[in-house]
């Protein structure tokens, strides 16, 4: 049996003074891979990890070999019957003999073998490096070498197996010791082996995984909100952010006076969770308790004056924004519209106001073309779009910025707006992301189109249009925001128009005005593109459908379905393969456009079938098309597949009699134009057999 080679696991403990919370996971993961790649080749070994918190960065590496691997390498040398001098000094330069260089293809070589370094010597050299490698978005100097960090380091535990790793960085030398919570825990541990870290932390008060600090942190929160009744809002990057902002979470909980919480609820939320970092409490239905929850770090001793401390600190940032609201509804929303003059939206665009009333422009055009299809109250529109901007000018709204939108909504109440004026206003930025719910109402979906389309057509029209990955205004998101408003609200607008409209109001000169809305047509097509393939539509599925999609993007979806279904059929891929082959021919052929083929004066047998067929399907599918069911007209099409094999099979298309050749063209034309109908058969790829 072979004797099994002993190996040790490795640990960095890299301690520092506190890391601002979002500095941790991108070190972390830059930790990881930087080591993966720095041992990668020099030394066997098991899985890397890595953990942390606000103070330290931990790595470990499991099942480390006890030495590095051996190596071999070949350096390049003269030619094969170089002088003398010219192989003996190149032979010297890696302490070999001449007579030991090894020819190659008419040139020598010398091969240097070079034993594997300790394990320790390995991870010596590893840990400056890897330290030094580590990106912040800002640095630190603190000391004479002029060494760069996220922060101030306090101590390097290193240890391989049971020895310590012996390094100097930034006057710190390496050891054993562990440092548990800077002001509760007692004095450093001393760490046997590399196994034993996470116990030492946790005496110490750290909990050093941040899956399970997470854990733990959802856990206390339940725990403490459970004699409310109510939950800690959901919120993601909260919990994510304090996750990273403590080391052992211990959850306080507080109260709201009574006075606060005739405030905006959105504006309390925004207060404790943006401000202060503290959980609102809500009920299962997502109403605002009046209870709060506040993290501390380290033990649960005096809670009840920490619980002090965090609603007098609360109360007194509510107090301010009871101030802000107070002076906002002195007077009404309407009043507030001649200060937004006196605001830039964007030097070549103008200001707020100008760029008010293209919005109201874009939003009355909206509703006269969707009037018969989408029952718009057109009133409500033309009054909400005329007030969408009045809260940037209110007190609130200039302290939380995130509260657009939504303070214009609370305040349209106050004024006595209906609420379809007062919801459109409060949803005119929805959606705020890619996942977020989309404008809830018609009227609330048309005004909120008209702002992102006056956005993007004003932006193409002043030259900011988004390259590479930059966007800095955004319009990715305000066009997958006009994409989506459209397709979930089944709006049959032609978008291609609204951007023409949309363009036309911009006051900026445009030297080729049907070439710039060609081209922001085409960025908007992007991002509806992106969404279907985000709905799992394969790309030459969206790719066929492409064409005149924005003139109805929920018949475009419609087309897409109708597509995806039909394409389950066995005969589907024939299908499209000779498909194809039609529209291969009319493009040899030049034919653009022709007159409808004539039965009586096509020839063969297969022609006449295939016009029968075709009528008969074109037809059907038509009534059916008109009526919505898309992949009933395609099913109704495919129907000519058989007839359409036998005419490839029978006829010859580009005959030398130019008057059956027209008719032949023209019937395949006929055919093309059908389908096209749905969706263009020619972009499908044959799937991999």
């Amino acid at each position: 049996m072979a004797k099994k080679t002993k190996t040790n696991d490795f640990l960095l403990d890299i301690h520092t003074e506190p890391f601002p919370a979002r500095f941790v996971p991108p070190a972390l993961d830059q930790l990881k891979l930087n080591a993966s790649k720095w041992l990668a080749g020099k030394i066997d070994h098991g899985d890397v990890a890595v953990s942390g918190t606000l103070r330290h960065l931990v790595l470990t590496v499991k099942g480390v070999a006890a030495k590095g691997n051996d190596k071999t390498e070949r350096f390049k040398g003269p030619k094969v019957g170089a002088p003398a001098p010219a192989l003996e000094g190149f032979a010297r330069k890696y302490g070999l003999d001449p007579a030991s260089l090894i020819p190659d293809n008419g040139v020598l070589y010398a091969e240097v073998h070079t034993k594997g370094e300790s394990a320790s010597a390995l991870f010596a050299a590893m840990i400056p490096e890897l330290m030094k490698s580590l990106q912040f978005p800002k640095f630190m100097t603190w000391e004479e070498s002029g060494f760069k960090f996220g922060r101030p380091l306090r101590a390097i535990t290193a240890m391989l197996g049971d020895k310590v790793v012996p390094v100097t960085v930034a006057g710190v030398k390496s050891g054993r010791a562990v440092h548990g919570h800077p002001v509760l825990a007692k004095a450093p541990a001393n760490l046997k082996d590399p196994s034993k870290h996470s116990a030492l932390l946790r005496q110490g008060l750290v909990i050093a995984d941040p899956a399970e600090r997470r854990e733990y942190l959802l856990k206390c929160l339940a725990q403490a909100t459970k004699s409310t009744g109510g939950v800690t809002e959901p919120d993601e990057a909260l919990i994510d952010e304090t996750v990273f902002m403590v080391e052992h979470p211990v959850p306080v909980l507080g109260k709201l006076r009574d006075a606060h919480m005739v405030l905006p609820a959105e504006l309390l939320k925004l207060v404790m969770k943006k401000q202060l970092k503290f959980f609102p409490v809500v009920t299962k239905d997502g109403l605002l308790h009046p209870f709060f929850v506040g993290v501390r770090d380290g033990l649960s001793s005096g809670n009840e004056l920490v619980r002090e401390g965090y609603q007098r600190v609360l109360e007194a940032r509510f107090n301010d924004a009871a101030f802000f609201v107070g002076r906002d509804s002195a007077s009404t929303l309407a009043s507030k519209l001649p200060q937004l003059e006196r605001v830039t939206y964007q030097k070549a665009l103008g200001s707020m106001a100008q760029k008010a009333a293209r919005v109201e422009s874009i939003a009355a055009w909206t509703s006269e073309r969707l009037r018969q299809t989408a029952h718009v109250d057109e009133q409500a529109v033309a009054r909400a779009a005329k007030l969408v901007y009045a809260d940037l000018v209110t007190d609130v709204v200039k302290e939380f910025p995130e509260l657009q939108g939504h303070m214009g909504g609370v305040y349209a109440r106050k004024d006595g707006e209906s609420e379809k004026v007062a919801l459109a206003v409060e949803q005119f930025y929805f959606p705020v992301a890619a996942k977020s719910p989309a404008p809830a109402t018609a009227e609330a979906a048309v005004v909120s189109l008209a702002g992102k389309l006056d956005s993007l057509a004003g932006c193409f029209a002043a030259g900011m249009i988004p390259t590479g990955s930059a966007d800095p205004y955004a319009l990715r998101r305000q066009a997958l925001g006009a994409v989506r408003i459209v397709l979930e609200k089944q709006l049959p607008l032609d978008l291609d128009a609204a951007i023409v409209h949309a363009l036309s109001l911009q006051p900026v000169a445009v030297p080729e005005p049907a070439k710039l809305a060609a081209q922001l047509s085409d960025f908007v097509w992007g991002r509806a593109q992106s969404l279907f393939e985000e709905m799992h539509f394969a790309v030459d599925e969206v790719r066929s459908i492409s064409a005149g999609a924005l003139s109805n993007l929920p018949n475009a979806f419609l087309r897409l379905a109708a597509l995806r279904a039909v394409r389950r059929d066995p005969a589907f891929e024939a299908l499209a393969a000779a498909f194809k082959r039609a529209s291969n021919i009319l493009k040899q052929a030049k034919l653009t456009d022709s007159a409808p083929p004539e039965r009586a004066l096509l020839r063969d047998q297969a022609d006449y079938d295939l016009y029968d067929a075709l009528v008969a399907a074109e037809g059907s599918a038509n009534d059916r098309i008109v009526r919505g069911d898309f992949e009933g007209g395609l099913k109704t099409l495919v129907s000519v597949k058989p007839h359409l094999d036998q005419f490839f099979e029978k006829v010859m298309v580009m005959v030398d009699d130019e008057a059956l050749k027209a008719q032949r063209l023209a019937l395949l034309s006929k055919l093309v134009r059908a389908f096209r109908r749905v969706a263009d058969l020619s972009e499908i790829q044959a799937s991999a057999s």
